[in-house]
């Protein structure tokens, strides 16, 4: 075992990124925690040459205001909040792969990785791969790809987002993820979602390969379930039924305009099309924005029974400016 790490897992949201970092959690060498830390671009943004966070007021200031991130409210449930104290002694050094890792750590409670291939699973690093690449020249990335059609479908049923809208982002994801994984060769790799669904022992050997880990039964079964929400929600282990919902559950008309944004990209990852291909739509600028401020209400509607309006409004802001990296 060569490899240590960083292992990122990405992919667009309810496209089986959970389900898969709790497979590979199962191996007794790989380490990934459970909640997503989302602010690493935002964090190498703000943490440029002239940042000294070796000194600790410096540190300090940091501190104060990443921790008003969703990581941190999610750890904050969990009475698992790292002091400021904490974080600063566990740093070997103090640029953002430095503070990055140590906080990692710090979560896993490994305090030494010599045995452990440490990573992350956050689905919005899909977009910043080259960036993170930067931080992490020795990281792999494992990018995980679900049918458009059913992506769209699992969106709109966890958040009433708009199907169209999601279309776009998985054409315009996959495009740029698989652009920046041939700049990575071999450090890189894509499984497919209903591949890991029919054949898990198959991919999950794939993964154990590109790792440099030997394949542990282990990961075949789960203590707990992945999901939260969606039809896999309570499941313990693999829905393998959760595959071509959208066949009975999308209408013609919103299948065949999904379609005619991702044909292509749907027949390249091996997806047939219930249409034939036609030449490429791309939704307008107008068309994304409004359909942008429809998704980020809804978003806010969703939670605001567990937080309250305000609470729901800063807890999605403080995602989007983690995401962004503004």
């Amino acid at each position: 075992m060569t490899f240590r790490g960083p292992l990122f897992v990405v992919g667009l949201p309810r496209s089986g990124t959970k389900l898969l970092r709790d497979m590979l959690n199962r191996h007794p060498h790989i380490r990934i925690p459970s909640v997503e830390t989302e602010f690493l671009p935002w964090m190498a943004r703000q943490i440029g040459p002239a940042a000294d966070l070796s000194y600790f007021p410096n540190f300090q200031r940091f501190y104060s205001q990443i921790v008003r991130f969703p990581y941190f409210t999610y750890k904050a449930a969990e009475g698992r909040v790292p002091s400021v104290n904490r974080w600063y002694s566990a740093c070997q050094r103090y640029d953002a792969a430095g503070l990055f890792e140590a906080l990692v750590r710090l979560d896993l409670e490994h305090s030494s990785i010599d045995h452990v291939v440490w990573g992350d699973k956050s689905p919005s690093y899909v977009a910043h791969i080259p960036l993170i690449a930067s931080l992490y020249p020795a990281a792999r990335f494992i990018h995980i790809i679900r049918d458009v059609r059913d992506y769209c479908l699992s969106i709109h049923q966890a958040w009433h987002k708009d199907m169209l809208r999601a279309a776009q982002r998985w054409i315009d994801s996959i495009e740029a993820t698989q652009e920046a994984g041939r700049s990575l060769s071999s450090a890189y790799m894509e499984i497919r979602y209903e591949d890991l669904l029919l054949d898990a022992e198959m991919q999950l050997r794939r993964a154990c390969q590109f790792v440099e880990v030997e394949f542990d039964t282990a990961m075949l079964s789960l203590e707990r379930p992945s999901e939260n929400i969606g039809d896999a929600k309570g499941v313990v282990g693999i829905l393998s039924s959760n595959v071509r919902k959208y066949v009975e559950r999308m209408s013609p008309d919103m299948l065949s305009n999904i379609e005619a944004v991702t044909g292509e990209a749907l027949l390249a990852c091996g997806y047939p099309l219930s249409y034939p291909l036609r030449p490429r739509r791309r939704l307008s600028n107008i068309e994304l924005l409004s359909a942008q401020l429809r998704d980020g209400c809804n978003l806010v509607l969703s939670a605001r029974k567990e937080w309250g309006f305000v609470g729901a409004t800063l807890f999605y802001w403080r995602y989007f400016r983690a995401t962004r990296a503004i």
